[in-house]
């Protein structure tokens, strides 16, 4: 039995380009996170022109997006809309096994540019039985991607049948406890703090800036984050500058002063301390594993 498709139906799920013709998203990089390594962090990050989905094929710990943490494990398909703040952590001393595909030009009807579910949308999915497919299916699009133009393609045309796919699985919630209050307040927090999180701050300033106490602030944003507001500010810095080590050709003392370290040194000790290696060992590492561009 065979089933005849009679029309593109690329035109109904991605929305049209300027020339008005169907547009397949950009695949712009694959990168294969070996479970059971040394963790290295990936702290707080943003991205200003591509969204991430990511596959989580062994291991279990938590995802931080959106002022809330969220439990994740072997099965779970995550997504990373652009402009949001994110970070996956494992649980244990070894990293999660995942893979990560970095996407620009993504038009999916009804959302904007670069949105794999809309903003509101919950951002943890369990492949359920797709994950044996799923899993395959990032194995071989990171396994060819760095084999020629043909395939480049290919891997591109697997990793839309992956945003289809993932992006019509259905919603199984497994959020923390937090008030709705509570959850809109930590938000607000969140945006002040990714709006200033390279310039000085001290949790007086944020308590200033809300006219709230200094106590409240830092309890009620770690309640819903699992980080308090300055950790959190350390991760973002920390994640920004492995995004600059790993796209641009900065020097680490520019880097620092970048993300709001006036003394490189120090700068050095912390990402250290967050990440397992120092940032040119890191951005090394980062290089040796990525199959695409480095844009992230």
């Amino acid at each position: 039995m065979s089933t005849k498709l009679e029309t593109n139906y690329l035109n109904h799920v991605f929305s049209q380009g300027m020339s008005g013709n169907e547009r397949m998203p950009t695949l712009l990089y694959i990168t294969k996170q070996q479970f059971g390594g040394q963790k290295r962090d990936r702290p707080l990050h943003s991205h200003d022109s591509l969204c991430e989905i990511l596959l989580v094929y062994r291991g279990f710990g938590n995802y931080v997006t959106r002022s809330q943490t969220y439990p994740i494990q072997a099965g779970d398909i995550l997504f990373y809309n652009q402009g949001e703040a994110h970070e996956v952590r494992s649980m244990s001393d070894q990293e999660i096994g995942t893979y990560c595909f970095g996407v620009s030009n993504l038009r999916l009807e009804g959302l904007p540019e670069n949105h794999i579910i809309p903003s509101d949308g919950y951002p943890v999915r369990p492949a359920g039985a797709l994950f044996d497919f799923l899993n395959e299916l990032c194995e071989r699009a990171y396994q060819i991607l760095d084999t020629g133009t043909f395939g480049k393609a290919a891997a591109q045309c697997l990793t839309a049948a992956l945003l289809l796919i993932a992006h019509k699985i259905e919603v199984e919630p497994r959020l923390t406890d937090s008030s709705e209050q509570d959850t809109r307040m930590s938000a607000r927090i969140r945006d002040y703090l990714d709006q200033h999180f390279t310039e000085p701050l001290t949790l007086k300033t944020l308590a200033d800036a809300f006219q709230c106490s200094e106590p409240y602030i830092s309890h009620l944003f770690k309640k819903t984050t699992g980080y308090s507001p300055i950790q959190y500010v350390i991760r973002r810095r920390i994640g920004l500058a492995q995004t600059y080590l790993v796209s641009s050709d900065y020097t680490a003392t520019q880097i620092a002063t970048i993300v709001g370290y006036d003394n490189t040194n120090y700068f050095s000790t912390i990402f250290t301390k967050i990440v397992g290696v120092s940032p040119i060992r890191y951005k090394k590492q980062y290089l040796e594993s990525l199959r695409g561009a480095a844009t992230q």
